[in-house]
């Protein structure tokens, strides 16, 4: 399994946002670092992480290993005094926040970014909630999901994923649905048929 960064920029000038889906423990954390240092040497700009308050660690560790030269900066609250407010800082290349944080923080949504990435992106799985609406507002020109579940329940978490993505992809909420509901009413070839004629 690999993130191609040729690929990427493909996508990338396309305005098209990618998934990253490999399984649990098959790198996608690295792949997505090797992935953010080549853009941050050939092209710059600034990215936005987001991902669970209990990957920070994790993801410093990671950078810190394989893009030491990478500048990046904890938007979190657990990273400053009591009398510190999270400011971000123009001259890192990388920042790092939550889920939760990403829903409080208005300055998110002041900039357009470069890259956008969501970590274990089924956070955003259910369309209604706050914290999915809030992100989906954020701007950027390159939007990456990495999750090992992109289907954790039903196949409307898929198109919420690919809402976050590329938006009108797969039609709106209810088209969607109503789109899965035939496949489930048709049987085996028919509704296989189906899929290859809409796609």
């Amino acid at each position: 399994h690999s993130f191609p960064t040729r690929r990427s920029s493909d996508l990338s000038e396309m305005k098209f946002g990618a998934c990253l889906a490999d399984d649990m423990g098959l790198g996608k954390t690295v792949q997505m670092i090797a992935y953010l240092e080549y853009a941050r040497v050939h092209f710059g700009g600034h990215a936005l992480l987001i991902l669970p308050a209990s990957l920070i660690g994790n993801w410093q560790k990671e950078i810190d290993k394989f893009a030491p030269e990478m500048p990046y900066q904890i938007l979190h609250k657990s990273e400053l005094k009591a009398t510190e407010t999270i400011e971000i800082k123009e001259d890192y290349f990388l920042s790092i926040t939550t889920y939760g944080m990403a829903v409080r923080l208005e300055e998110l949504k002041n900039r357009e970014w470069d890259y956008l990435i969501l970590d274990e992106a089924q956070a955003i799985k259910n369309p209604g909630t706050k914290q999915t609406k809030a992100i989906k507002q954020i701007p950027a020109k390159m939007r990456i999901a990495m999750t090992g579940t992109p289907i954790e329940n039903r196949l409307g978490d898929l198109w919420s994923l690919f809402d976050f993505l590329n938006q009108g992809l797969l039609g709106n909420a209810k088209e969607f649905t109503d789109f899965t509901k035939e496949l489930g009413d048709s049987s085996g070839e028919i509704g296989r048929a189906s899929c290859r004629e809409r796609v």
